[in-house]
């Protein structure tokens, strides 16, 4: 090992990074379904906000607002709480970073169910703090996990990559019967029933993180929002990196959480095509997992291998995400896109079956 390799931290050497779905070169002719992006673009209202920015283009040579202060009223007013409740990070990947730095110290646990998402081991041993993984099942239902020493953890609801969503009743009883942080990592909470924003006055050892990645379309513009008690949210923002949210990502979100009627027709058309893939699937041997997001996870009929019709998708240019994990490695996550992609879908899968 050079000498400059000896240098890096054991934790950094030693530990497997994050891997994210494949993301094609601009102009690429494929059908992505594979990173659960929005199927329609941002509302027309981003695209006008951030414009004008772009014609006065002194603005750019300024910093912008680091406390993000516009975007935290507006958030909070659809959230229902105060502005002094909200923090925004550069997409919620950022906000787990800062969650951990806030609360967690070199050797402490982490805790979290597995599968959930990948990210919060990598994190967690990044940040020097000890991962622990939790079943997510026992004896066929959801497992209430023993949280004792458990300083910090992460669940994520609805699940991904599973889909489905838990309730507000669990994650009451987890937080009250917890010494530690409950973060609740809410990205589909709006495809969802249900979310966990209601819960913030009762509990004040939550934190309830969301995107507009999903649901508003804005993956390229990394915008993330924490809510929580404004005690626990002023040490989060003791730790945010000045400026971590640049001017245009600030004005398009602002905008984006404006449009909710966009939203809605949005959310509706996920939904409305997530139940109709699913009925699809079905009916060709699938077994689906009921989802409140915007992407569903299935398994394929037992004459076929999950691996193999992930192979055959990409060949005939669907992108669509398989997980080598062996807990996941009987299915496929399929991000929900427009109904003419959703067609497509079924078509080349049935293709596949020799249907």
């Amino acid at each position: 090992m050079s000498l400059r390799l000896a240098c890096v931290r054991s934790e950094v050497q030693q530990m497997a990074g994050y891997v994210p779905g494949c993301q094609p070169l601009p102009g690429t002719e494929i059908i992505k379904l594979n990173t659960n992006e929005s199927p329609l673009p941002p509302s027309p209202e981003v695209v006008q906000a951030i414009s004008q920015v772009l014609v006065d283009s002194a603005l750019l040579r300024r910093y912008p607002d680091p406390y993000s202060q516009q975007l935290r009223r507006v958030a909070a007013g659809i959230a229902g709480c105060q502005p002094e409740q909200v923090i925004a990070g550069n997409g919620s990947d950022e906000l787990l970073r800062i969650v951990l730095d806030t609360f967690v110290e070199e050797g402490e646990r982490v805790a979290f169910f597995a599968p959930s998402y990948s990210l919060y081991p990598v994190l967690t041993k990044i940040r020097g703090g000890k991962a622990q993984v939790m079943p997510l099942f026992a004896d066929g239902t959801i497992y209430q996990p023993q949280l004792d020493g458990v300083k910090l953890f992460f669940l994520t609801s609805p699940n991904a990559p599973l889909g489905f969503s838990f309730s507000n009743d669990y994650i009451r009883q987890m937080a009250k019967g917890f010494a530690g942080i409950l973060v609740v990592d809410e990205a589909y909470a709006d495809f969802a029933q249900d979310n966990a924003l209601s819960l913030l006055p009762e509990l004040d050892n939550l934190v309830v993180l969301r995107t507009l990645s999903k649901s508003y379309g804005l993956a390229s513009l990394r915008v993330g929002l924490g809510f929580s008690s404004s005690p626990l949210i002023e040490q989060l923002d003791k730790v945010r990196d000045s400026y971590n949210l640049d001017r245009l990502a600030q004005v398009g979100a602002v905008a984006a959480l404006k449009d909710q009627e966009y939203l809605r027709k949005t959310v509706a058309l996920v939904v409305t095509e997530r139940e109709r893939l699913g009925v699809a699937l079905e009916k060709l041997g699938f077994t689906v997992v009921p989802s409140q997001t915007n992407f569903i996870f299935v398994t394929p009929p037992s004459s076929h291998k999950a691996v193999d019709l992930y192979a055959g998708l990409e060949k005939a240019g669907i992108l669509i995400r398989y997980f080598s994990d062996p807990q996941l490695a009987h299915g496929l996550r399929i991000s929900i896109g427009t109904r003419d992609e959703m067609d497509q879908l079924i078509i080349v899968i049935k293709k596949l079956l020799a249907i």
